[in-house]
């Protein structure tokens, strides 16, 4: 999201403005027994992947016991869902207002792709980015997807906490 700060946005309709966010805090969704909660991670450019992950964990477990707490909820600037932990194979997920974007992740499966000229089976994990177009085009939803499915590939070039 830094590389496409518009992903980290929202349009402040009074002042018809794009409002650049200067932290970032990502909602993740969680399937709870009567519907979706979306707790946020607070800051997450500050952590590690390993200290996000832990708070994910911590988030959905309050929000499945329902002790998360109401701040928990709130300010998110870009939200996660994962449909493919239940299965999905595809979805078209809603952005969370006011947020700019919202990223679907479905179930990470074997399918067949062409590598040189030839059909082969390889794991892939579809994705589903949908974002405001009044806030971004699809020219950029496009740049910032093929950014993500190339740290995807190659998790070891994923920035440390805080670059």
């Amino acid at each position: 999201m830094k590389l496409h700060p518009s992903f980290n946005a929202s349009l402040d309709e009074a002042e018809n403005e794009i409002v650049l966010k200067k932290y970032y805090n990502i909602g993740i969704a969680v399937d709870v027994p009567d519907g979706l909660i979306v707790p946020v991670v607070k800051f997450a450019d500050q952590k590690s992947l390993l200290d996000i992950a832990k708070e994910i964990q911590t988030l959905a477990e309050r929000s499945r016991d329902r002790t998360v707490d109401l701040a928990d909820l709130q300010g998110g600037t870009f939200s996660i869902t994962n449909v493919g932990v239940i299965g999905g194979h595809a979805a078209t997920p809603i952005i969370n207002y006011p947020e700019a974007a919202i990223l679907a992740t479905m179930k990470i499966a074997d399918r067949p792709r062409v590598v040189d000229g030839a059909i082969v089976v390889r794991k892939t994990l579809p994705l589903c980015l949908a974002f405001d177009h009044r806030i971004v085009d699809g020219a950029a939803a496009a740049r910032f997807t093929k950014d993500l499915i190339r740290l995807l590939e190659a998790p070891e070039t994923l920035p440390l906490k805080g670059e």
